[in-house]
């Protein structure tokens, strides 16, 4: 199953996927914004997003029609054969389930990520997602429509909240949240820079230059993560048998 990872103490991760770079891996530094890259994502399109799994050593990504399980080393990363395809993710950990975005539609991975429930439509191109923890997922807009401006949605009810503007012209932009910092972190392809947004209100300041133009992907792992990737986990991932437990919600209704 995708549930909470079982983290030890130490510092995060912050994961950046490269948008049209199959060897776009890298992990950014969250002081300075400094990227080392790690490797492979198999990932060829454009406006991919990633998230974190039950794994530590494996992530989530979107590539051109599917998903994808990424070695968190750079290592690799195996095709999720089947899957229906998204621009921004978002793993929520209590609930074991996968959020997806992708041209102005929301919606929530059945078990097996071949199918999706539609929920509430935000209403901007929403294209950086991040789980925030509880019932609170953060949405990024970028690519059409404004820019740049900051929203929440709330699992239980199915609503959708306007936040701010963080004044920063996002595009094909990723996101992630660090719970223990409580801030956003964001990448996209309106400049190099990594930038940190107040999740309340949507102020946006620049931690560093990341070298990178392009946009993507960001997942944030909290905790040591350790060096050796478990194959076997994500094999599992891979082939669908890892589920998705069920979302308590309501369903979309016309």
């Amino acid at each position: 199953m995708l549930s909470l990872l079982a983290l030890s103490a130490g510092a995060g991760t912050l994961y950046f996927s490269e948008d049209r770079n199959t060897g776009g891996l890298y992990s950014l530094n969250t002081t300075t914004g400094a990227a080392t890259a790690l490797g492979a994502t198999g990932v060829a399109g454009s406006t991919v997003g990633l998230a974190p799994t039950d794994n530590p050593n494996g992530l989530v990504g979107s590539r051109p029609f599917g998903l994808a399980a990424i070695y968190a080393d750079g290592s690799g990363s195996l095709s999720i054969p089947g899957t229906a395809t998204a621009e921004g993710l978002a793993y929520d950990a209590d609930n074991d389930a996968l959020f997806g975005t992708i041209n102005g539609s929301f919606f929530s991975y059945d078990a097996g990520f071949a199918s999706t429930t539609s929920l509430a439509a935000p209403g901007a191109d929403i294209e950086g997602l991040a789980w925030g923890g509880g019932s609170t997922i953060f949405g990024l807009a970028g690519y059409s429509g404004p820019r740049g401006y900051l929203y929440s949605y709330d699992i239980v009810a199915d609503v959708w909240s306007f936040i701010g503007d963080t004044g920063i012209d996002f595009n094909l932009v990723g996101l992630a949240y660090d719970a223990a910092e409580n801030v956003l972190y964001a990448k996209g392809s309106q400049d190099s820079y990594l930038y940190a947004i107040d999740p309340g209100t949507a102020f946006a300041s620049i931690i560093g230059d990341t070298g990178i133009q392009n946009g993507g992907g960001l997942a944030y792992v909290g905790g040591a993560v350790a060096p050796v990737p478990v194959p076997g986990a994500l094999l599992l991932l891979g082939s669908g048998v890892l589920g998705l437990g069920a979302l308590r919600r309501r369903r979309k209704t016309a």
